[in-house]
């Protein structure tokens, strides 16, 4: 497996920007390195794991706020609930 070495400043949607060509992937190399996921900036010199892209990977596994096709916009509010 390949692997990549983070700088300053990396994170996983840029990683996945930098090595796949698309944040949507970020997903797969979450998966790849378990270890990692406390970390939203990777510290520098970070090795992560970096597979390969399955042939059948489809946006719905990438996660929600990065899927092309959402019906209805997320939201953290649910529906009928006030704000007083």
């Amino acid at each position: 497996m390949k692997t990549y070495t983070t700088v300053q400043g990396d994170c996983w949607d840029l990683v996945a920007f930098k090595i796949y060509g698309s944040e949507r992937y970020m997903k797969i190399l979450a998966d790849a390195n378990p270890s990692l996921l406390d970390y939203m900036v990777f510290p520098t010199g970070t090795i992560i794991n970096v597979p390969e892209l399955p042939e059948d990977h489809a946006d719905s596994d990438t996660v929600f706020w990065r899927q092309q096709d959402n019906e209805k916009p997320y939201s953290s509010v649910e529906e009928g609930e006030d704000d007083e």
